[in-house]
Formats: C-alpha cells, structure tokens, sequence
C-alpha cells in the first residue's frame, strides 16, 4: 500500500468521525441551552428592612402592604387593596396565592410587630401569623373567599418605642396591571 493510498483511507475514514464528533457536540449543545433555558427563575432577593426614626409613632404611610386573593372572588385583592392605599398603606403587590385561608390572615416578620398590629387593626377578627424569613418587614394580607369586613375607622396610627425596622422607604408602587384588576 503506498502512502497515496494510506492518505485517501484516512480522509474516507475521518470524514465520518468528524461528522459524528460535530453531532454529538450540538446534542450536547442543544441539551445544555434548553436546560438552561428551562431552569425556574429564581425569586428576586429580599432586601432586609431598614431602621427608621418615626419619631415614636408608626402611620399607615411608613407601612408596606402586599395584598393576594386565596380564594375564588374575583377582583377582592384590589377591592381591598383599594381600601388600604386610601387610608394611607403603601401598596407594594396584589395578586392570587395559594394555598386558601378561610379567613383573612395578615402576616409579618413577627405576629407581635407593629406594623402588624396596624394593618389587623382593620381586619378585626384576622389571624396573625409571623414568619421570620421576611426580613424586609412588609405586611401580608392574605384574603379567603368572603368579603372581609373592613373597618375603616382604625387607628391610622400606633405608638412604638424607638426606632422600627421597616422596608425601604422607596418600595416599588403597584401600578395598575391587568393582573392587579383580576387579584
């Protein structure tokens, strides 16, 4: 066999080889880009509360408020969070969540908070619950099915003692969203 030989066997042989190298290559490809772009997207980062002076009195406008809608009713969430930013709540989200409650649960970084305490002021009757990963302070209302009675003649105000560590003082403000209207 001469070495013209040997070199066109090669090239017949490698063609092949190099096509099936070039194959798997784009299967690993395609594999690594749709896992990449299947992956969940992760939560956005909580940023921890900021200690802030209200000069011994905590108001409704230093508190951040999310409103979300448990059970069936439509548009019930941005009813009621209607209802808060008109009495001075800052209104940071509105939407649907699982899993229902049966009554209007309002949740904080720790049930004992005031600013807990001023927001269930107008939901008498709600069930508090605490929960410690919400570093940020914002105030959770959490609606069931029914209506909630709303009292609006609570307190837009509670005395604190010192300094109260509450969300960023410029949160982003719900705009109007299709999504909002339907919550």
């Amino acid at each position: 066999m001469t070495s013209d030989e040997r070199r066109r066997y090669v090239r017949m042989a490698g063609t092949p080889i190099t096509l099936l190298a070039l194959v798997v290559l784009i299967v690993v490809a395609i594999r690594a880009g749709w896992k990449a772009v299947s992956a969940p997207i992760p939560p956005p980062p909580i940023t921890p509360c900021v200690t802030q002076d209200v000069q011994g009195t905590l108001k409704t406008t230093d508190v951040t408020v999310s409103v979300y809608n448990s059970g069936h009713t439509r548009g019930l969430a941005s009813s009621v969070s209607k209802q808060l930013a008109n009495v001075g709540f800052i209104i940071d989200s509105v939407a649907n969540r699982e899993p229902m409650v049966k009554k209007v649960t309002i949740i904080g970084q720790d049930a004992k908070d005031p600013e807990v305490a001023l927001v269930a002021g107008y939901f008498p009757g709600a069930v508090l619950k605490s929960d410690p990963k919400r570093v940020d302070h914002e105030v959770e209302v959490v609606l069931g099915d029914r209506n909630p009675e709303f009292k609006t003649n609570a307190p837009k105000s509670v005395k604190v003692a010192g300094p109260v560590c509450l969300p960023s003082p410029t949160p982003s403000v719900l705009a109007e969203t299709p999504e909002a209207q339907h919550s």
